[in-house]
């Protein structure tokens, strides 16, 4: 079980990598081709959006995972032990929810990629592909979410989930 948390996480940092150069590649050749050859290539924005997509996501997965997402705990330093415990617990529920909408939002956009083309016209295709591959980061990313946010149910349900500083 262990080794498959490993991987998982892994293959998460592994997609954020690969779009993080992807993004910083087509970037850079965008900005060379334009500048220097004064050439624009539209297949780059493609590129682009489809890197964004996917490092949003993935990174937002990532940032559940480690607990890097935005947190406000000014009253926990005020509350006791308990009343600690129980807000992190109302948090983690509500925060479970937020992500199970975007399952659900993420479930709608996959199919609604399926019947979707790209606008931007793609010279080495023969026709427009379909938008499924921008709209699945959207599902995969909400995924990656969910799994992460549960793998902390036990430290935020147990006696030791309080936290304080």
């Amino acid at each position: 079980m262990k080794k498959l948390k490993e991987l998982i996480s892994k293959v998460a940092s592994a997609i954020s990598i690969a779009m993080l150069i992807t993004l910083a590649l087509s970037l850079f050749i965008g900005v060379i081709a334009r500048y220097v050859f004064s050439y624009s290539i539209p297949e780059i924005e493609v590129v682009r959006k489809f890197s964004v997509m996917w490092l949003v996501f993935m990174g937002s997965a990532i940032a559940v995972k480690e607990k890097l997402h935005l947190e406000i705990d000014i009253l926990s330093d005020y509350m006791s032990d308990s009343h600690v415990r129980i807000k992190n617990m109302i948090v983690y529920v509500l925060v479970l929810f937020a992500i199970s909408i975007l399952i659900f939002i993420g479930v709608a956009a996959f199919n609604s990629g399926l019947s979707r083309s790209e606008l931007v016209s793609i010279r080495f295709l023969s026709s427009s592909p379909s938008l499924i591959y921008y709209y699945s980061a959207f599902l995969v990313g909400s995924l990656f979410m969910l799994y992460f946010h549960l793998e902390q149910f036990k430290n935020v349900f147990s006696r030791k989930g309080v936290k304080k500083q």
